[in-house]
């Protein structure tokens, strides 16, 4: 790979760091604002999307985000084929890889749909879930459906249980580099906040996911939105809900941080 287009992907790639993080944030703040009954709505990310549009200039400021999510999306797809993580091609680092495609995905998707918005002027939602809810109801539809959409939520709630042991034990510091010692600290409690705040709400919409096939419901179902609904309807609904909520603009906060001082690098 030359060197010009090393130079771009690894722009892409900082930038994109940067729109998950503005996104993240976002969610984070409409969230904790609803919990606290100040306004705001339990958002997904397609929501926060939404919200720029509405925000000054904010044609061009989610013509940017777009842009930057389509960036991260390239690199999580350079991570995956060009293997810069070093995962390897055993078991473990195929599985690893692959997760980075299905992140590419993600983010490929959430850049669509902010395409979109620009475009429509309109909202794209989509409506509290209902995009896992059609999911779970055409795989139920099918022969195995049921144990396909367990499947699904398992590996959710597996991806759920790494980033808590990520916000447990910190490990994602080692991605970072030359970060100044007198804000250390606070970075890295910001980052163990979002990977926490991160961890339940993947772990929630697992569950959810499992239920729905359990019962054979797809209305059980559901993504973002859904696993906040699911934390305010718990006792302390409101309370957990805005140290989620918090967390998550922490995780937000510690994409800057990736964006500027990680080793972001094509071999």
């Amino acid at each position: 790979m030359n060197q010009q287009r090393k130079h771009w992907i690894e722009s892409f790639a900082k930038a994109g760091y940067i729109a998950k993080g503005f996104v993240y944030i976002l969610v984070g703040a409409l969230t904790a604002m609803a919990a606290f009954g100040i306004g705001g709505k339990k958002a997904s990310s397609s929501d926060a999307l939404t919200q720029v549009k509405d925000f000054p200039a904010g044609g061009l400021l989610l013509s940017i985000l777009a842009v930057g999510l389509v960036g991260y999306s390239i690199w999580r797809f350079v991570q995956a084929i060009k293997d810069t993580e070093h995962k390897g091609t055993n078991a473990k680092g195929i599985g690893k890889r692959l997760a980075y495609a299905f992140s590419g995905v993600i983010y490929g998707s959430l850049a669509f749909a902010a395409f979109k918005i620009l475009s429509s002027g309109g909202n794209n939602s989509g409506g509290g879930g209902s995009k896992e809810k059609d999911l779970v109801s055409g795989l139920l539809d099918q022969p195995f459906g049921k144990w396909l959409v367990i499947i699904i939520g398992l590996i959710t709630i597996g991806n759920g249980i790494r980033q808590l042991i990520k916000g447990t034990t910190a490990s994602f510091m080692k991605d970072v580099r030359g970060l100044p010692r007198d804000r250390f600290d606070v970075l890295k409690r910001a980052g163990q906040a979002g990977f926490t705040a991160r961890g339940i709400v993947f772990s929630i919409i697992g569950f959810l996911f499992v239920r729905a096939a359990w019962l054979q419901n797809p209305q059980e179902a559901g993504g973002t939105q859904s696993a906040f609904s699911f934390l305010q309807t718990s006792p302390f609904g409101n309370v957990l809900l805005a140290v989620v909520a918090l967390g998550l603009i922490g995780y937000g906060v510690f994409m800057f941080v990736q964006a500027k001082y990680s080793d972001i690098s094509i071999n």
